[in-house]
């Protein structure tokens, strides 16, 4: 197939994952009795302020111990490169998740400027770290809504079902990371997965999996277990603060429970940028709360604006060029 026109189909399917959740969050958020274009101006108030300063607060907090976790991860494959020069490459990242379609972008990008600095070499390192940091914070905030479920909603009828997914992602994930760290089963995986690929994916494959028995370190478990339990907390109440913002005052344990379940949603290269699938999720979920659609819908959308406005440090970084940090290589 020609590959502009399979880029072509790819977007238009990710278009229509994307439009047709959103025409449903639409229409339960007008079909609401007495739904006026008003409500959504009434969300705000002056006291919306600080809520939303404190959601931009604790998403900066976030990304910088989300970038020291992926620092680690990559100091444990011998690429040493600063601080402050990856928490560059970090936002720019994350600008080009925000601003890109698509929401993979960004790692790519990542991968592609840690090669630039570090040389070919670091190809392999750099995707090996990012993908497994994204899998690792996909797998915290999963066990959040686990132990959430566990401890406060696990005798509520209405909403005890709803632990049964995280148990099952969060069995997927134990698996994963067996897979990955363990050279045992990665031998068993690699040697399955050559019998049906063509042999260069194969050694590309079997590569991989020798990076991953780099994170074998009970020291760095334990290091970027604790990073991502800051950063996936501080995350969760990003959501915490844009829902005050708007006038819900949710206890925060039902942000724990519901949030991760719509981050892996949106986490999936289904839709453009995550938008329609993650709206419709939250609104589903929220309801049960007693949350109005308008609100859970604005709330999601106000938290993704706060991630907007930050990963702007991104795109100054990106236009600059970044040039006086290619000797930041040790």
């Amino acid at each position: 197939m020609n590959p502009k026109l399979k880029s072509s189909l790819v977007f238009l399917a990710k278009l229509l994952v994307t439009l047709v959740p959103a025409y449903f969050v639409y229409r339960n958020i007008v079909s609401a009795p007495d739904w006026d274009i008003g409500d959504l101006y009434r969300l705000f108030s002056t006291k919306s302020i600080l809520p939303f300063v404190l959601a931009l607060v604790c998403l900066a907090a976030s990304n910088f111990t989300a970038c020291l976790q992926w620092k680690l991860l990559l100091e444990r494959q011998s690429v040493h490169l600063s601080y402050g020069h990856l928490l560059k490459l970090y936002y720019v990242g994350l600008f080009f998740n925000n601003f890109m379609p698509g929401n993979v972008g960004g790692d790519v990008k990542k991968v592609y400027d840690i090669r630039m600095q570090g040389g070919q070499d670091t190809v392999g390192a750099g995707l090996t770290a990012t993908f497994f940091d994204r899998l690792y914070g996909l797998f915290f905030v999963t066990l959040f809504a686990l132990a959430m479920g566990v401890l406060f909603f696990v005798h509520d009828e209405a909403q005890r079902s709803f632990i049964w997914p995280s148990i099952w992602i969060f069995l997927g994930f134990c698996a994963m990371f067996a897979g990955l760290c363990s050279r045992r089963i990665g031998r068993l995986c690699t040697s399955v997965m050559s019998r049906f690929l063509p042999q260069s994916i194969g050694e590309r494959l079997v590569h991989m999996f020798e990076r991953f028995t780099h994170f074998r370190s009970f020291r760095l478990w334990c290091q970027i277990s604790l990073l991502s339990f800051v950063t996936q907390s501080l995350r969760v109440f990003v959501h915490f603060y844009c829902g005050l913002a708007v006038g819900v005052a949710l206890s925060i344990s039902w942000y724990f429970y519901y949030i991760p379940l719509v981050a892996i949603v949106s986490a999936l290269p289904i839709s453009i940028g995550g938008f329609g699938p993650r709206e419709l999720l939250a609104q589903t979920l929220f309801a049960r709360a007693g949350v109005a659609s308008l609100e859970s819908v604005v709330i999601q959308l106000l938290a993704y604006f706060v991630s907007l406005i930050l990963s702007l440090f991104g795109a100054f970084v990106f236009l600059l060029g970044g040039k006086s940090a290619t000797k930041a290589v040790r």
